[in-house]
């Protein structure tokens, strides 16, 4: 209790530059940082020489999760005074699509160790499920669906899967992809409790910070999937 003490739910205030009004700077530049870290991942795994759908998904999955997080820091929290609410859709269904190819991908890299019956039956739910939360965020305009379909894809999915996958071959690269699943849980929490440090270090900026850590354990953990 004494350690929780220290957060404390905090409101980031507005600055300007150039008489351009910026919302939650540090929460845009830590969106943008976590951005960066995706897209480095993104050309980084393009370049590796692995054939096959399983880097397909992996690479898209990154660029995916970039867009919707720089989209995200940009239309959702530094310029949303000047747009509608309905700008942040981009962002959340760039997310949802990101969840769907990273399921895929840990799909894919079961199905020599599954029966072929249930490598299709997975690809399907997880197809099916993302289009109910596409359509359901469209029409409802709401951030449930992102958060639901995320727990489903990368709780669900992806961290059985890599389980199941570490424990019939003992890679590496899927150890260090489930640890950085791990990592990617505590956001949740501190977003979800709203702890923050500090007006300008709130639990926006500390969930992205964390994210970004996550982001690029994930990534390499892809890598050596993929080498």
């Amino acid at each position: 209790m004494v350690f929780l003490s220290v957060f404390q739910k905090y409101l980031q205030p507005s600055i300007e530059i150039l008489n351009l009004r910026i919302d939650e700077p540090i929460t845009t530049v830590t969106d943008l940082l976590f951005a960066a870290i995706c897209f480095y991942a993104f050309f980084r795994i393009r370049k590796l020489e692995y054939a096959g759908r399983v880097k397909w998904y992996f690479k898209y999955y990154f660029l995916c999760l970039g867009f919707g997080a720089s989209l995200g820091g940009l239309l959702g929290h530094a310029f949303l005074y000047r747009i509608s609410a309905g700008w942040q859709l981009v962002s959340w269904v760039f997310t949802l699509v990101a969840v769907a190819l990273i399921a895929q991908a840990l799909v894919e890299l079961a199905k020599p160790l599954v029966k072929p019956w249930f490598a299709t039956w997975m690809s399907r739910i997880n197809f099916l499920v993302l289009v109910f939360a596409v359509l359901y965020t469209l029409r409802t305009v709401a951030f449930s669906p992102v958060k639901y379909y995320s727990i489903f894809g990368l709780a669900v999915v992806v961290g059985s899967l890599s389980y199941y996958i570490y424990q019939k071959t003992h890679k590496r690269g899927v150890a260090v992809l489930m640890a950085a699943l791990g990592i990617g849980f505590i956001p949740a929490l501190v977003f979800s409790f709203e702890w923050g440090l500090s007006p300008w270090f709130n639990h926006s900026d500390i969930s992205h910070v964390i994210l970004s850590f996550s982001a690029f354990a994930m990534y390499k953990g892809v890598a050596l999937i993929l080498s």
